[in-house]
């Protein structure tokens, strides 16, 4: 006889941020259950969420996070948490570099690579609150 929980194991399945949310601070705190939620569909196992994102940490050109790759997405991530995302950049000093020393000459480019500096240091953040 087989057994319940590993039978419908996909159907048990608890979402990463029903998981975490106890141990977020409350910085930031919507795009950390937004990140939660995108990471949700890159990772298999709640027990991989911190090796993914120490590989993401490590190297983010080699690690790639489902629907945070095209920039139509990342675009809409930001939309979605604007004000977190312009909080976090103003308090890590992104806004003090001249978009040119960044190699950004485009005001979507600006909004795509802020986006991403605002993503990764949450998920430094989020390293710290939760492992």
């Amino acid at each position: 006889m087989d057994k319940f929980t590993i039978k419908y194991e996909n159907f048990l399945k608890e979402k990463l941020e029903e998981q975490f949310d106890d141990k977020l601070s409350e910085n930031y705190k919507s795009l950390k259950r937004g990140i939660l939620d995108l990471l949700d569909s890159s990772i298999d196992k709640p027990d991989e969420l911190q090796i993914f994102i120490n590989n993401y940490i490590e190297n983010p050109e080699n690690s790639s996070v489902i629907e945070f790759v095209e920039n139509d997405d990342i675009f809409n991530f930001y939309l979605k948490f604007e004000a977190n995302i312009d909080e976090l950049c103003v308090d890590k000093e992104y806004f003090d570099k001249a978009p040119k020393e960044n190699d950004i000459f485009s005001l979507y480019e600006f909004i795509i690579d802020g986006t991403k500096f605002a993503f990764l240091e949450c998920l430094k953040l989020m390293n710290e609150e939760l492992f």
